[in-house]
C-alpha cells in the first residue's frame, strides 16, 4: 500500500511554531488566543516549573503555542462554537482523510495489477536467487566473557543434537531462539545472497532443499540454519513476491505521474521551504511555487499545510536538510498532491465504516479534553452569562497546565489541525518580543543564587514531547540513512 508523506494516526499538535501575524509591540505579553493573554511573567514561570527544560526560545514558543491551543479550545467550548460536523472532521483531520483516500486509490490500483501466484513462487524457488530460512540463534555478545561463550556453545550443542534426532525446527526455535524469529518458529524473510553476514550466508547458501547445518558461528552468537523445502517456502514467498511487486509498482505509478504531468520542481524551491519553515505566518498562504505541473502548482502554502501535519520533530530534519534532499522532498509532496488529485478525479470516497471510525475518534479526543480540562456544565452551560462561562474556561487552562507543571496530569493533543482551525476562527497571535522577554525572565530566575532556582540552574534535558528531543523517524525523504547491516 502506497503510503503518502503522512503519519496516518497520529494526532500531532498543528502549528507548534509561529502562528497568526506575529506581533513585535507590548514585550509583556507573550501570547493572545480567543481574548485571553498570557504574559511574560506567566510565561517564564512555566517554564521555571517544566522539570528538566531549557530555558531557551524554542521552550518558550512551544509552552506558548500549546497554552494557545488548549486556550482556543477551552473558549470555543465556552462559546458553543466548536464544530463536529462532516465538514469540520474533514478540515480538522485533512492528514488523516488524505493518508485514507490515498490508500484506498493504491489499493485499487494495485488489485488491478494482480497478485503473485503460487506457480510464480515455486519458479522463484527453484531459480534459487531467493531463499528463505529458519534458524535458531544462541546470542553470545561482544564483550562476553570465555566461560559466557562455552555457555552457549554447549546448549547449542545439545539443540543440535535434539534436531538431529528428529527434533521439530520450529518449534525447538520458538523455545530457544535468542532473536525476533523466535516468534515465527526461527523463520527469516525471504532474502537474496549477500543480505546476511558473510559466515552466516555463506553456510546457508550452501544448503539442499530441507537441510541443516551443524553450528555456524558469527559475531551474534551460534546458530543453527536450515533451508525449508519449496512446499513449506511456498506461502513466504509469495509474500515477498507480492511485496516487491507493490513496492515496483509504487515507484512506477509515482515516477509515472511526475512524468504525466511534467512536474518540474523550482530551482528556488529549498530556499523557499527553508524560508517557510522560518517564518510559517508570515508565508502560511504564500502562492509562490515549489513546482509546477500541468494544470497547477504546489505552493508554499501547501507545503507548510503538509509540514504541519508531520511531527514537530520533522523540522529539524528539513531545517538541516541539504538542497538535493529539499528538492526530493517536495517532489515527494507534489507527487502526493498530484495522487490524491488523481483519486478524487477517479471518484474514491472513505469507505464508510473508516469514516465513521475517523468521526468517532474525532469526538472521542473532544470528550477527553474535555474531562482532563475540567469544562463541564458550567462552561457550556447557555444560561449563565458568556462572560462567565468564558472566566471559568480560562481558570480551568490555568488550573489544568499548574497539574501539567506538578506531574499531576499530561498534556493531550488536539486533533489534527483542530488548532489551525481554531486559530483562524478565534484568533490567537504569538508576540515575538513576548517570548524574549520570557525567556530572559526564565534564565534570571534559574541562575544559580537566584530565588527559587532549580538545582544545576538552566538547561537538563528538555520538556517531555517538547523541542529539543532526538528527532524521530518520519516519513519522507529527507534526510534518509543507509540501513544496518541485517542481523540474521
Amino acid at each position: 500500500m502506497r503510503r503518502i508523506v503522512l503519519a496516518a494516526s497520529v494526532l500531532v499538535l498543528a502549528g507548534c511554531s509561529n502562528f497568526g501575524d506575529l506581533f513585535s509591540a507590548h514585550a509583556d505579553v507573550a501570547a493572545t488566543a480567543a481574548g485571553q493573554s498570557l504574559s511574560a511573567e506567566q510565561l517564564a514561570a512555566m517554564m521555571g516549573k517544566a522539570k528538566g527544560a531549557q530555558m531557551n526560545a524554542e521552550t518558550a514558543e512551544f509552552i506558548a503555542t500549546v497554552w494557545s491551543d488548549y486556550t482556543l479550545f477551552a473558549q470555543s467550548v465556552a462559546r458553543g462554537t466548536l464544530k463536529s460536523d462532516s465538514a469540520t472532521v474533514a478540515t480538522v483531520l485533512w492528514p488523516q482523510v488524505a493518508e485514507a483516500k490515498g490508500a484506498v486509490w493504491y489499493d485499487t490500483l494495485a488489485a488491478r495489477r494482480g497478485n503473485a501466484s503460487p506457480g510464480s513462487a515455486d519458479s522463484v524457488y527453484l531459480a534459487d536467487t531467493v531463499r528463505v530460512f529458519q534458524h535458531i540463534l544462541f546470542g553470545v555478545q561482544a564483550t562476553a566473557s570465555p566461560e559466557d561463550r562455552a555457555a552457549a556453545r554447549k546448549k547449542a550443542q545439545l539443540a543440535l543434537a535434539q534436531l538431529q534426532q528428529g527434533a521439530n525446527f520450529a518449534l525447538l526455535a520458538s523455545q530457544l531462539s535468542d532473536d525476533g524469529s523466535k516468534g515465527d518458529g526461527g523463520w527469516l524473510p525471504p532474502a537474496k545472497p549477500g543480505a546476511y553476514v558473510t559466515a552466516f550466508d555463506s553456510a546457508a547458501w550452501r544448503l539442499a532443499p530441507g537441510q541443516m547445518t551443524g553450528l555456524v558461528e558469527t559475531p551474534f552468537g551460534y546458530h543453527i540454519i536450515r533451508r525449508p523445502t519449496m512446499d513449506e517456502s511456498r506461502d513466504r514467498v509469495l509474500a515477498y513476491l507480492t511485496q516487491d511487486a507493490t513496492r515496483r509498482l509504487d515507484s512506477i505509478y509515482m515516477d509515472s505521474l511526475s512524468i504525466q504531468y511534467d512536474l518540474v520542481v523550482s530551482s528556488d524551491a529549498p530556499a523557499l521551504m527553508r524560508a517557510g519553515l522560518a517564518d510559517k505566518s508570515g508565508m502560511r498562504k504564500s502562492k509562490k511555487a515549489i513546482s509546477k505541473y500541468k494544470g497547477g502548482k504546489f505552493t508554499v502554502a501547501e507545503y507548510l499545510r503538509w509540514l504541519s501535519a508531520l511531527p514537530p520533530q520533522f523540522a529539524a530534519q528539513v531545517k538541516d536538510a541539504s538542497d538535493e534532499q529539499l528538492t526530493q522532498f517536495a517532489k515527494a509532496l507534489s507527487t502526493n498532491q498530484l495522487l490524491l488529485a488523481q483519486a478524487d478525479s477517479a471518484g474514491i470516497t472513505l469507505p464508510a465504516d473508516q469514516w465513521a471510525a475517523m468521526q468517532a475518534s474525532y469526538q472521542g479526543v473532544i470528550d477527553t479534553l474535555k474531562i482532563n480540562i475540567g469544562l463541564g456544565p458550567d462552561v457550556t452551560d447557555s444560561s449563565v452569562a458568556l462572560a462567565e462561562r468564558e472566566k471559568v474556561a480560562q481558570l480551568r487552562v490555568d488550573d489544568f497546565f499548574t497539574q501539567v507543571f506538578e506531574q499531576r496530569a499530561r498534556l493531550r493533543p488536539l486533533p489534527g489541525a483542530l488548532g489551525q482551525v481554531l486559530r483562524d476562527q478565534e484568533g490567537g497571535k504569538l508576540s515575538q518580543a513576548g517570548l524574549t522577554r520570557a525567556v530572559e525572565l526564565a534564565v534570571a530566575a534559574a541562575a544559580p543564587g537566584a530565588p527559587g532556582a532549580p538545582a544545576g540552574g538552566p538547561g537538563g534535558p528538555p520538556v517531555p514531547g517538547g523541542p529539543g528531543q532526538g528527532v524521530q523517524p518520519a516519513a519522507g525523504p529527507p534526510p534518509v540513512g543507509a540501513p544496518p547491516a541485517s542481523q540474521p
